[in-house]
């Protein structure tokens, strides 16, 4: 200006005004510069919420605008509900023009307040800066902001529990999976008892890393437990609380070896399936058909104890799986359907076709049979505790389960040349790529191709037999096949 001083003008395009802020150079050198960051979301209840950090992300605020969303018409990306839609919220209807205008107003008085802490080289606590915020908007009350109440202020238990009940109603969790989380929350404590969001950093997850190796857990269970702690974490982040840099970047880096597949080998199950248990251990005869069924149908534990004689229709068995609701369509082979009138006597309430036992039970019953079947191949397993190397050699009917009987069905049927399309029809799988832990036939599949070279080159010296003969010889040849036959 004409005076010495520098004149400021600030543009809002939501209030259409100018205001002029005349500072001398004194002020300009001691205002400082403060780096915060704002972002717009919806809360769980579908709240459109914007987040405040500053001071390094060490003090949050956080401001309720006023209105719902639909999660489905919000841009994440943008932070602003998706141009020209309609949203009906709690019986309530709202332009998407309106919802991006109340978010456009809350940023430009947020950036105005910051602007003024500048100039005045201060840094806002968290109620200054929010009183500020309230007055440029005209909600002096507290209580206009209850509806966004400070994340950080919740436990990380009560985070975690919130976390569980959202996720288990919106994602239809099965008990198994919210046991997973609930156990990968209880190493974390059993690491540090007094675990806080505000302690989780790199530092703690490398410290999480050795309680694991400490604690003797191979490294493809501590992968597996970070991951699912790293979903968690994302959840949070997700949800507006405050997640320490660095800390869903963070790579575990332990060796984990290939897993071992275990499955019968196409002899080892016909002989299995022909095995003569003791009349005073039926509970094993029952045992084994019901594994073998599985190897027959690429059933799982949870489908087989489902099976009912109305999945059952022109030679198919025609049911949605229970783990992934696939509906999946098999045909019934010889063997299996032996098993099926084998049980035909078996009438149950619920219409199930197999007196199945409890899956640990079935487990328990299937090693001791499998002991008395001889299945003895021995198995190396290799794995590693931290950086440490271990091998363990275990015979088969020490390491057989259910689960084995849909490993053997997938191996038998590629090594019988099978195509991997009408396996995967059989099972389930999505893909190829999922189906390839399962493939572990490469050996067996191997060996039957090669077979063909040695039937031929037999067939070829018959053939070449046959036409060194004269009718007499044939003649002979004939009558000896009719006498053996």
């Amino acid at each position: 200006s004409k005076k010495g001083g520098i004149r400021i003008t600030l543009y809002s395009p939501r209030f259409l005004f100018l205001s002029s802020l005349k500072i001398n150079l004194k002020t300009v050198r001691r205002m400082i510069e403060i780096n915060h960051s704002c972002r717009a979301f919806l809360n769980n209840k579908g709240q459109v919420v914007i987040r405040v950090r500053w001071n390094n992300r060490k003090d949050e605020v956080g401001f309720s605008v006023g209105c719902n969303a639909d999660p489905d018409k919000w841009d994440k990306e943008n932070q602003r509900a998706r141009y020209n839609t309609t949203h009906k919220v709690g019986g309530k209807t709202v332009v998407a023009r309106d919802i991006n205008n109340r978010v456009s107003q809350f940023l430009e008085c947020i950036e105005e307040s910051f602007t003024e802490y500048s100039l005045n080289s201060q840094l806002p606590t968290k109620s200054e800066l929010k009183e500020l915020v309230n007055e440029k908007l005209g909600r002096i009350k507290e209580e206009a902001v209850q509806d966004a109440p400070i994340k950080q202020e919740k436990s990380f238990r009560e985070i975690f529990n919130e976390f569980l009940e959202v996720c288990s109603t919106e994602r239809s969790w099965s008990e198994s999976v919210h046991h997973k989380y609930v156990q990968a929350w209880n190493h974390l404590n059993s690491c540090d008892p007094n675990i806080s969001l505000a302690t989780l950093d790199k530092n703690k997850m490398t410290e999480l890393k050795k309680w694991y190796v400490k604690n003797g857990y191979r490294n493809r269970t501590t992968v597996k437990q970070f991951r699912i702690l790293k979903s968690f974490l994302r959840w949070i982040d997700a949800n507006g609380y405050p997640v320490e840099q660095g800390v869903l970047s963070y790579k575990v880096n332990l060796t984990v070896t290939k897993k071992e597949v275990t499955f019968l080998k196409y002899k080892e199950l016909l002989h299995f399936a022909s095995f003569q248990f003791p009349k005073s251990k039926e509970y094993l005869d029952r045992a084994r058909d019901m594994f073998c069924f599985m190897a027959f149908t690429s059933l799982r534990y949870s489908d087989l104890s489902a099976l009912k004689r109305a999945h059952i229709s022109n030679g198919n068995i025609e049911m949605y799986t229970q783990k992934t609701n696939d509906r999946i369509t098999v045909p019934i082979i010889e063997n299996a359907q032996k098993i099926i009138d084998k049980y035909s006597w078996y009438h149950s309430k619920n219409g199930t076709i197999f007196p199945v036992a409890s899956n640990q039970k079935l487990n328990d019953y299937l090693k001791e049979a499998a002991e008395l079947a001889g299945l003895d191949r021995e198995i190396v397993e290799t794995y590693f505790i931290g950086t440490q190397r271990h091998e363990e050699i275990h015979k088969f009917y020490e390491t057989i389960s259910c689960h084995d009987g849909r490993r053997t069905f997938v191996c038998c049927s590629l090594a019988l040349g099978i195509s991997p399309t009408v396996v995967m029809s059989c099972t389930g799988h999505a893909d190829y790529e999922s189906m390839k832990p399962y493939i572990e036939v490469a050996d067996e599949t191997q060996k039957m191709q090669m077979e063909k070279w040695n039937t031929h080159q037999y067939k070829s010296d018959i053939i070449e037999s046959l036409d060194k003969m004269n009718p007499t010889q044939l003649k002979e040849l004939c009558e000896h096949i009719r006498s053996i036959a």
